[in-house]
């Protein structure tokens, strides 16, 4: 068994990964349709209608990181600009046009200072 050790999954907005990334999701959805008849037995059917994503990262703050931070992600989401996201899990990639539709930032005392992003996608998410 060759389980992948999570370093190895990135998340890269418009070109560049997110700098001092702590964690990374992808998130694929689908809405279900009631096709539920008086043939159904007292069962609910459903059948496949919309599908969705989302991608979410968090990350320590570094205002002069080399990569995408916490400052790019800010002025994407007030832009209100779509951009390229990729998820990238060791040698599969899934790629899609999403806009930044969070970023929270967070600091403790004596923590580190963290930050949010969540990605929401605006159409087919392809994987490669």
């Amino acid at each position: 068994m060759a389980i992948l050790n999570a370093t190895e999954v990135t998340l890269s907005v418009d070109g560049g990964a997110i700098s001092h990334c702590t964690s990374a999701s992808l998130n694929v959805n689908i809405e279900l349709r009631d096709a539920t008849t008086k043939d159904s037995g007292g069962w609910s059917d459903s059948l496949g209608g919309l599908k969705s994503w989302e991608m979410s990262g968090d990350a320590f703050v570094d205002l002069a990181a080399a990569g995408k931070g916490v400052s790019d992600m800010f002025d994407v989401l007030i832009a209100g600009a779509a951009v390229t996201c990729i998820f990238n899990v060791d040698s599969e990639t899934y790629t899609g046009t999403a806009f930044v539709t969070s970023v929270s930032i967070d600091g403790g005392v004596e923590e580190n200072a963290t930050y949010s992003v969540s990605l929401t996608g605006s159409d087919s998410l392809v994987r490669a």
